[in-house]
């Protein structure tokens, strides 16, 4: 089994952009893998994404996909925001 955490920290323009940025996100973490979990919140204008995984060896791709894909979701929503000149 491989047991870890990784988190990622991401300041944001306001603390209401960041609040609704995680919100817009949480939809995408509900179906996490097996032995995956994650959390999303702000603190102030920081943008935290936690993830704490246990797994065997031959699933951590999962991990890395599960940060891919939040990362790509993300930067979806931030050029939406962008887009509005947020």
């Amino acid at each position: 089994m491989i047991r870890g955490s990784i988190t990622i920290e991401i300041t944001m323009k306001s603390t209401e952009d960041c609040q609704v940025i995680a919100l817009s996100l949480l939809p995408d973490e509900k179906g996490l893998p097996q032995g995956v979990s994650s959390i999303i919140k702000c603190i102030n204008d920081k943008l935290i994404y936690e993830v704490t995984y246990n797994v065997e060896s031959d699933r951590l791709l999962s991990v890395y996909n599960t940060i891919d894909d939040f990362i790509r979701n993300l930067r979806i929503v931030m050029e939406s925001f962008n887009g509005l000149g947020r």
